[in-house]
């Protein structure tokens, strides 16, 4: 974005119901239906409608959403079982929310990402905070509290990252975090499929009568050592597995390598950083290229510009082990991001998405659900969009104020009883009320299923 950004507006499309998306396995009743709806279309969203936005935000296994104003706000809204909004409860928020713990610290965020239950921002000073669960010592904040099978140890409100110099991006998988500071990469949290890039898995046996493997919580953010010669300059990661460019053109990947998401023309995990032979020479990556990572797929901007991707790209599709060029080579993307299955580009005047929706988050409207191959959003056709993001059941776009599109999208006002997050306007600034620090009713239901949903994402990526 230049220089002369004077901020754009949110719209949002894909499930409301934060606490339940991705979870529900049958019909929601009426009044369930009427008061969270699924935004089959981009939506305004009415208490940022005044406000002006510098970035987004979401992750490929994130089910909440980052967005930050040009005064350096941090707004979250989303699923919080686990601290990750930052507002200090573990109550979801349906509507955007100011973090006020870092407004109090002077902490002017310009850029942030989140994981399943955490998220990593950073500061225009170069500083880093974290917040959420941290059970695998992914906020990286240098300790982990809670010890022990099922404890848990949650960050409710930002805490500062332990990385050296200046920050300038973060990417969070699952459960896990890399930092890029002063051109070099740190890792922390869980190091299952060598997701650290060390060598390791950190993998034990709990115990000595039986096997119980369980991975050792990193919580200090580690230098990736195996690319400590390279000027990093960028940095991507899907839910397992990560990616580096640098500036020579070399794009790196490691973690897991499951349906050939790693593009090394195996399906095998790399506990290193591994450089992907495609993209030498002539096929050198350029330095302002777009990298993204989603559950099993990764992409890479090349030259032409060529899209390029790997991985399993279908629900039912076969594994792509190495980069080819998609369908979209000779568009010009300037953003893309991928939730688990759905992917989202913006490119000259169009948004561009497609994948297995869950909830309408690829704004196709009522009369179309998902797509396999990339189709436009017709509702954002024709205008400049600077930025999408996406998670589980959702995808974000900032818009252009001039956006002929803008004025006549539908509005959507988040009904404030959900974590209690009325939004009131002052000085013409959209500010989160704090919310009471009450448990989610069926918490335990919710907790249960999230752990059932944890054990059928590791049998899958397993297969």
């Amino acid at each position: 974005m230049s220089n002369d950004w004077q901020g754009g507006e949110v719209l949002i499309c894909g499930g409301t119901e934060w606490p339940q998306l991705g979870r529900s396995k049958g019909k929601r009743d009426d009044a369930t239906e009427a008061k969270f709806p699924n935004l089959l279309l981009p939506h305004r969203i009415k208490s940022l409608m005044d406000v002006k936005i510098a970035f987004i935000s979401g992750g490929p296994a994130a089910c909440h959403v980052l967005a930050g104003d040009l005064e350096g706000r941090l707004y979250t809204w989303g699923r919080n079982e686990k601290g990750q909004l930052g507002h200090g409860d573990t109550t979801p928020r349906n509507n955007p929310t100011v973090v006020e713990a870092l407004v109090k610290s002077n902490a002017f965020v310009t850029s942030g990402c989140g994981g399943r239950s955490h998220t990593v921002v950073v500061t225009k000073s170069g500083d880093s905070y974290a917040f959420g669960l941290n059970t695998h010592g992914q906020c990286g904040t240098g300790s982990v509290k809670a010890k022990g099978r099922g404890a848990e140890d949650l960050l409710l409100t930002p805490t500062r990252c332990l990385v050296p110099g200046a920050v300038t991006q973060v990417a969070c998988g699952v459960d896990f975090s890399l930092w890029l500071c002063d051109q070099k990469v740190y890792a922390a949290g869980c190091g299952q499929y060598g997701v650290l890039g060390d060598g390791s898995d950190h993998s034990y046996n709990a115990k000595d009568s039986s096997i119980q493997i369980v991975f050792e919580a990193v919580s200090t953010p580690k230098l990736v050592q195996h690319i400590a010669s390279q000027n990093v300059i960028r940095i991507a990661s899907g839910q397992q597995h990560c990616m580096a460019l640098d500036d020579g053109g070399n794009l790196f990947s490691w973690g897991n390598g499951g349906y050939g998401r790693l593009g090394h023309k195996i399906q095998q995990d790399e506990f290193k950083p591994r450089r992907i032979d495609t993209f030498t020479g002539r096929n050198a990556v350029p330095r302002d290229a777009v990298l993204s990572g989603g559950q099993t797929s990764s992409f890479c901007l090349g030259n032409g510009p060529c899209l390029y991707q790997w991985g399993k790209l279908k629900v039912s599709g076969d594994n792509q082990t190495y980069p080819a060029a998609s369908d979209l080579t000779g568009w010009n993307i300037r953003s893309m991001a991928c939730g688990p299955n759905t992917f989202a580009i913006a490119a000259e005047n169009s948004v561009i998405t497609w994948g297995q929706a869950i909830a309408g988050e690829l704004g196709y409207g009522p009369l179309k659900k998902s797509s396999a191959n990339p189709m436009k959003c017709e509702a954002l056709e024709g205008g400049y969009v600077h930025q999408v993001a996406a998670g589980l059941g959702f995808t974000a776009f900032l818009v252009s104020p001039s956006h002929p599109k803008v004025a006549g999208a539908p509005v959507w006002c988040p009904p404030a009883d959900l974590g209690g997050a009325d939004v009131a306007k002052s000085g013409g600034k959209a500010r989160g009320a704090a919310a009471a620090a009450a448990a989610v009713e069926n918490g335990a239901e919710a907790e249960k299923e999230e752990e059932e949903q944890e054990e059928e994402e590791e049998e899958d990526e397993e297969a």
